[in-house]
């Protein structure tokens, strides 16, 4: 089997909000970041420690999808909605139940939500995004098959 089988696709993925799984045209901004400062220790000429700064802010995290009538799940996701149960997203293999990878928060909350222009000239859909802040993701990858 050539590595290219194993490597996984971004177009099949689950994302599971307080513990409910809810269906998403896109996800991006996933990542996590830690910002840090360095010191120089007098009479050391040869080296710079660099020590973790304690999170000044949030990760941020956009989550998109098709409005619809009559949807009340997602409802829920306006301005100020806490995550007290976290945020889980899967990336699903093209066959298979178990996900390749895991990027999961432990808590989080609706910063901001959008939807796109109202154009009576386009027949597009009307998608919603919703930036939820967390306090950093964590990553674990399967390695079954590798």
């Amino acid at each position: 089997m050539a590595i290219q089988d194993n490597l996984a696709k971004r177009t099949k993925f689950k994302v599971i909000l307080n513990g409910v799984p809810l269906g998403f045209s896109k996800v991006s901004n996933i990542s996590s970041t830690m910002e840090f400062e360095s010191v120089v220790e007098g009479g050391v000429n040869d080296r710079v420690h660099y020590l973790p700064k304690p999170r000044q802010s949030m990760d941020k995290l956009i989550l998109e999808y098709g409005i619809a009538s009559g949807e009340l799940s997602r409802t829920t996701l306006t301005a100020g909605y806490e995550l007290k149960k976290g945020i889980i997203i899967m990336v699903m293999p093209e066959t298979g139940a178990i996900p390749t990878a895991t990027y999961q928060a432990n808590w989080g909350v609706v910063t901001k939500w959008e939807i796109d222009t109202l154009d009576a000239q386009s027949s597009g859909l009307l998608i919603k995004k919703v930036e939820i802040s967390h306090n950093g993701l964590s990553e674990t990858i399967n390695k079954i098959g590798l």
